[in-house]
């Protein structure tokens, strides 16, 4: 399914992303389209961001997670 309509990236680029080691929203749009365009995307991809913290927090280094803490999104994670 599409997630991003402007830049064209769907929700398996965003779990790829993720799975990558992208660890909040900022890092997803670095990744994958540089920065939102019209922002109708960023709820979903804060969604998914926050289903891969609670699925991979405190995980071991199994099923892409790395095992790494996730830390809280900030809202100028977002933005920038």
């Amino acid at each position: 399914m599409y997630v991003c309509l402007c830049h064209g990236f769907t929700d398996g680029d965003v779990r790829a992303a993720l799975d990558g080691g992208c660890r909040s929203v900022a890092a997803v749009y670095r990744t994958l389209a540089d920065r939102p365009q019209c922002g109708k995307c960023v709820p979903d991809v804060r969604g998914m961001v926050n289903e891969h913290r609670a699925r991979c927090g405190g995980a071991s280094a199994s099923g892409g997670c790395h095992g790494l803490a996730a830390p809280a999104v900030a809202q100028s994670e977002v933005t920038a």
